[in-house]
């Protein structure tokens, strides 16, 4: 019998069993990159089935570490690469984008349960703030889209509105 992940949810919370854990991929990408990183901690190289079919992913150290508190809707998330390689890969894909570009690095941070790697049980969808890189190492500080920065729509006032005396 198939349990729902609902079901799923509450058996690996309420047993915490040994052979289920958590593992938490990591997607970063740029438009004037020419690879999308898909990482995870395990120390091979696996596939995982995201929204958009399935990934290889590479093994790699990182941290995502969540700031902030509930009340708080910005939301940073603060994760630490290790980006150790011979040829200094990710800094020469960091170097494509340029300075003057609008555009935002995207990080994806999803989590699956280790017994089943096609069902998705969280999903961030995030934007990158700031990237400090040093050899070897980068930080990434990421928050979530900040679609309402820009004012939109119209002002109501009473004084442009009359009826609006009755709710204020």
């Amino acid at each position: 019998m198939s349990l729902d992940l609902e079901q799923q949810l509450l058996v690996f919370f309420a047993s915490s069993p040994q052979t289920k854990y958590p593992i938490e991929v990591l997607e970063i990408s740029h438009s004037a990159m020419t690879k999308t990183y898909y990482l995870w901690r395990e120390p091979y190289v696996g596939t995982v089935t995201t929204e958009d079919g399935v990934r290889t992913v590479q093994p790699r150290n990182f941290e995502a570490e969540r700031a902030g508190s509930d009340e708080n809707l910005d939301q940073v998330y603060k994760i630490k690469l290790d980006t150790t390689d011979v040829s200094d890969e990710f800094n020469e894909q960091l170097d494509r984008i340029p300075l003057n570009t609008t555009e935002r690095i995207r990080v994806v941070l999803r989590e699956y349960l280790s017994d089943d790697l096609t069902d998705m049980q969280t999903r961030a969808v995030l934007q990158a703030e700031n990237v400090a890189h040093q050899l070897g190492a980068a930080t990434i500080t990421a928050v979530s889209p900040r679609f309402n920065l820009n004012r939109t729509g119209e002002i109501y006032a009473p004084r442009d509105v009359p009826m609006l005396r009755n709710f204020l």
